[in-house]
């Protein structure tokens, strides 16, 4: 059944659409992206539970950054909406991809906050040579802008053949990224590809239950990341797809919500 959508916002602005009743669940898109790629995410848990949606500063419908961003001002929007929407309660947090690095470095600080995380086709402690291939790709986009970056996401991010099964779908995707000013997305872009360091050797402070999830075929968030960061995690449910690149959330929304319900249900009791 179709839920109503509410929208507000926290004190600094940013927008927050509240679905459903029920425990609550907090959901962090990913650098480019906006709160619409968990349409299908919330078509099914907004039957059981009290979803929230935020636009991450400088994209969809937030305000900017700071001229500088780093990852803590992004962790700081999380507790601010935690804090406004969530008083007394401990919200499941989720992110994908930029949105699962906040999620780690909120889950550091505010693990005894929280009832659970989920981490999805989420980076952690790149080796070298792969932060050098984002951060060249954050450099390309600053300067050559949206088309070249939907360009060589397309390439990256799915296979041939859901070009023909998905097509509409994944141009919307793509469309996704075109929405707002794509300079201040950038800089964020920056972020995410510059602070994957800083939560390496402090995921093992998390105490709460943590779900992680990537795609075997998730050239940018491969498996050996989300197998680090199981490992390094206490309580944790790691599920690598198979036949799944970036965007499974998305194009494979009903494997990727039955685990999703599976955890929250576990972890909430509800």
């Amino acid at each position: 059944m179709a839920q109503s959508i509410t929208l507000e916002r926290t004190s600094s602005g940013t927008p927050v659409w509240i679905t459903g009743d029920g425990p609550p669940v907090i959901l962090i898109h990913g650098v480019l992206m906006d709160h619409r790629m968990w349409d299908r995410q919330v078509l099914d848990l907004s039957n059981h539970y009290r979803v929230y949606r935020i636009d991450m500063l400088g994209h969809g419908d937030a305000p900017a950054p700071p001229r500088k961003p780093s990852l803590n001002d992004f962790v700081g929007q999380v507790e601010e909406v935690v804090e406004t929407f969530c008083p007394g309660e401990a919200p499941v947090i989720g992110g994908f991809s930029m949105g699962g690095l906040v999620t780690q470095a909120y889950g550091i600080t505010h693990h005894k906050r929280v009832g659970g995380l989920i981490i999805l086709n989420a980076v952690y402690n790149r080796t070298a040579e792969e932060s050098a291939i984002v951060q060249a790709r954050s450099k390309m986009m600053a300067s050559e802008g949206v088309e070249a970056a939907i360009s060589a996401a397309r390439k990256r991010w799915f296979r041939a053949e859901e070009f023909d099964a998905q097509g509409p779908l994944i141009d919307e995707i793509c469309d996704w990224m075109r929405h707002g000013d794509f300079t201040i997305k950038c800089k964020a872009h920056w972020v995410f590809a510059t602070s994957d360091d800083q939560t390496v050797g402090r995921l093992g402070e998390i105490t709460c239950p943590t779900l992680i999830m990537t795609g075997d075929g998730d050239a940018g968030s491969p498996p050996h990341m989300s197998v680090a960061m199981a490992s390094a995690i206490h309580d944790t449910e790691l599920h690598i797809f198979g036949r799944q690149q970036h965007m499974m959330p998305v194009l494979d929304a009903t494997c990727v919500n039955q685990v999703l319900r599976s955890f929250i249900n576990r972890v909430t009791g509800n």
